[in-house]
């Protein structure tokens, strides 16, 4: 079940790389409340957590909502925005680990000999991105140098090419009418409920390749290994759109999201070992990819 409302007001035009809650429209400031009233009766950090709200390119389709208490991190958030113009919670994450984390970026930048301070200080722009279905990046442009990418959840440098592609609108993933019909639009009165999230080992996919050999598992074989606790390793592969994943990518964990008592299907938890953890929707995932057990 992927959670999402009718937007009500207007984009803002800005595009702004510091925080702020005044650039995000009363409608999301509702529906990331929405979303922080279910997480937090499994974790009650949410329910007091300090929201901030980054927007997020290219376009402005989307925030990155940042919780926190105290100044520790409790989780983020993904809102975006269809093509019918509702919200959905595209992804979240809980705990330290977080997307867009400067430290991360920092790492990456020096990789490639450059230091983010001196960047700043010389007026280089650095912003957060977010392309469909999940892509999660850093984009950072210079002064008569090409831009560079980076992703949000690693730190690797992704494909210039591919990246300008998305950023004038012609790499992303279409959606058609029939996977935007599935999306189920819930009022805002509706009441969440998470359960306790079921953590499992993270694992790296490419170094244990025998899933390569065998069939995907069923969306029912999925929901079966998940909602009953299984313990069977599972890789998550978006094959040709593995690039918006970062992937492939071990099950890590998931989440069971209920409405008012009726189990709905879970959010699933994706990396955790090289990357950061993502939980999403787990029909999203059964649309854009496969699961595969490591041992079959």
């Amino acid at each position: 079940m992927i959670i999402c409302f009718a937007l009500l007001s207007i984009w803002p035009t800005a595009h702004a790389a510091a925080p702020t809650d005044r650039l995000a429209p009363a409608s999301v400031e509702q529906f990331a409340q929405l979303q922080v009233n279910a997480l937090g009766t499994s974790n009650p950090d949410w329910l007091v957590a300090k929201l901030e709200y980054y927007p997020l390119g290219p376009g402005n389709h989307g925030w990155f909502v940042h919780a926190s208490m105290q100044d520790k991190p409790v989780g983020y958030m993904i809102i975006s925005i269809n093509s019918q113009g509702q919200l959905l919670l595209s992804e979240y994450g809980q705990g330290e680990e977080a997307l867009y984390n400067n430290e991360l970026l920092g790492q990456a930048l020096e990789r490639q000999g450059l230091d983010m301070k001196i960047l700043q200080t010389a007026g280089d722009k650095i912003t957060r991105r977010y392309a469909a279905p999940l892509l999660a990046y850093w984009k950072v442009a210079r002064e008569n140098h090409p831009a560079m990418y980076i992703d949000a959840s690693n730190g690797d440098l992704l494909p210039v090419i591919q990246l300008e592609r998305i950023e004038t609108g012609s790499g992303t993933k279409s959606f058609g009418l029939k996977e935007l019909q599935q999306q189920l639009a819930i009022p805002d009165t509706t009441r969440f409920h998470t359960s306790p999230v079921i953590l499992q080992p993270a694992f790296d996919p490419l170094s244990q390749l025998t899933w390569l050999t065998s069939e995907p598992l069923q969306p029912s074989q999925v929901k079966q290994q998940l909602q009953q606790n299984h313990r069977e390793a599972l890789v998550f592969s978006a094959e040709e759109w593995n690039l918006f994943y970062g992937g492939p990518l071990p099950v890590s964990g998931y989440q069971i999201w209920s409405v008012a008592g009726s189990m709905s299907d879970p959010y699933v938890g994706l990396g955790g070992l090289n990357s950061t953890q993502r939980f999403i929707s787990l029909n999203k995932l059964l649309n854009d990819g496969h699961f595969y057990k490591i041992n079959p």
